[in-house]
């Protein structure tokens, strides 16, 4: 069977959908020997990058191709529906929801990571996705009804996408996205460097994401406030993500309430950069509001560090019992829950232990094995 995999969502900058697509590629590329696949990018640096990376440019059985046109291109459209039926392709899999909307006469496999535009539209209302509400509930529609398999990220997620796009439940299989071995926990000299470079001297609170107002990220810093205020410990924030100039709520916060010095913004940070962080923080607290899956808590949880989040959506599925779970809209809570986790020497053993426990138990390789698995079941059903 030769399968097409959608590669365009891998960015400059690598996060969530683009880190699991590379992912992705690189297990496969490792443990399916049997199928074909054409890799599909837009930016010829990205492609090239990502090639050496993976070594898949030029192994056998795998071919890389750079397409003039993006996955929301019009004229893409009309052209890769063309280019999947010239090169024989049996299968398309695009690792986020945007698809041709013409069928190309082989199989669709949509991954569908969250539906929050459709479901809570108040919770990103400056992205494209609520501006262009119609067209998205439309494409969302469109596009989920013609796949003959939607892999979602988590039961949460899978019930969402049955619920709000009418999906039979036989077409909406759960894969877990993972984490892979390099999040580990570090020495205590990278620990130490880490905080050397970002001067901070007392306790680190993590945040790792993007600023979007559903993730959350205002009650995180209001409980730092409240902390430091108690005159107890001090608590740092480090925000690793990029700025939003959309949403400038939570600067404006800052500065009115004169953090400056205690919420850092190192930028959106690659994984060699990311991961000691991840060791140096006291602990990870994402507070947010929904997540399909949510990536930072397990990637923490790896490198040994303690996590508090959010008791909504898949987030509870994902960390079990190995975290601390707070109502994201009590700040009152999530101040005392980083409190715990920072001071209550018991608790943090118990939260590092179940936490790499719990890591384990989400592997890059069985997502990329319950994917080829997808493949193989709609390869028989042919």
């Amino acid at each position: 069977m030769k399968i097409c995999i959608d590669a365009r969502w891998i960015g400059e900058k690598i996060a969530g959908i683009g880190r699991y697509t590379v992912y992705l590629l690189r297990y496969l590329s490792e443990i399916d020997a049997r199928n074909q696949y054409l890799v599909l990018f837009h930016n010829e640096s990205v492609r090239k990058r990502i090639c050496d990376e993976l070594q898949i440019g030029g192994r056998l059985g795998w071919e890389v191709r750079s397409l003039p046109y993006g996955v929301f291109s019009l004229r893409g459209q009309s052209a890769l529906p063309r280019l999947l039926r010239e090169e024989g392709v049996d299968l398309f899999h695009s690792t986020n929801f945007m698809a041709p909307i013409r069928r190309f006469g082989g199989k669709l496999v949509l991954t569908i990571h969250d539906i929050i535009p459709l479901k809570f539209p108040e919770y990103a209302p400056r992205s494209k996705k609520s501006r262009l509400f119609p067209l998205y509930k439309w494409l969302m529609k469109r596009l989920a009804s013609s796949a003959d398999i939607i892999i979602a990220d988590s039961e949460h997620s899978r019930g969402d996408i049955i619920k709000h796009l009418g999906i039979p439940p036989h077409k909406v299989k759960t894969v877990y996205l993972g984490v892979d071995p390099k999040y580990r926990p570090l020495g205590a000299n990278v620990k130490e460097q880490v905080r050397r470079e970002l001067k901070i001297k007392d306790r680190l609170a993590l945040y790792a994401g993007r600023a979007d107002p559903y993730k959350n990220l205002i009650s995180l810093v209001k409980a730092a406030r409240e902390i430091n205020a108690r005159g107890g410990i001090h608590c740092a924030v480090v925000v690793a993500g990029e700025k939003d100039s959309r949403y400038p709520e939570v600067e404006e916060y800052i500065r009115e309430t004169h953090m400056q010095d205690d919420v850092l913004f190192p930028g959106s940070l690659d994984e060699d950069a990311l991961i000691p962080l991840y060791n140096a923080a006291d602990l990870l607290v994402l507070p947010s509001l929904y997540e399909g899956f949510g990536l930072p808590p397990l990637e923490a949880m790896a490198c040994g560090t303690p996590v508090v989040c959010s008791n909504r959506a898949s987030l509870p599925e994902v960390v079990g019992d190995a975290a601390v779970l707070v109502d994201p809209m009590d700040v009152h809570a999530i101040a005392g829950a980083i409190e715990r986790v920072c001071t209550d020497q018991d608790l943090r053993a118990r939260l590092i232990r179940a936490g790499l426990e719990r890591a384990k138990l989400f592997p890059w390789r069985k997502t990329a094995e319950e994917t080829r698995a997808i493949y193989a079941q709609l390869e028989i059903g042919n």
